[in-house]
C-alpha cells in the first residue's frame, strides 16, 4: 500500500513520455517530404552526398536513424 503513490506517479510519467515520442514515424515521413522538396539536404542517397562533398570540398555529416 505504501508504494501506491510512487507507482501511480511512475505510470503517469511513462504515459506522458509515450505521448511526447509516439508520433515519430509520421514526423519522419513529413520531414522527408519537406527535405526532398527543398533540395537543400540529401536524403537517403550516400553516393550523391559523397559526390557533392568532393565537388564543394566541404565535410559531410551523415545521420543514421
Amino acid at each position: 500500500m505504501k508504494f501506491r503513490i510512487p507507482i501511480m506517479t511512475l505510470g503517469i510519467l511513462l504515459l506522458a513520455v509515450s505521448f511526447c515520442f509516439g508520433h515519430g514515424d509520421r514526423e519522419v515521413a513529413e520531414d522527408q517530404v519537406t527535405v526532398n522538396s527543398t533540395g537543400y539536404w540529401i536524403y537517403n542517397d550516400l553516393a550523391k552526398g559523397y559526390a557533392q562533398a568532393e565537388e564543394t570540398g566541404q565535410p559531410m555529416l551523415v545521420v543514421f536513424r
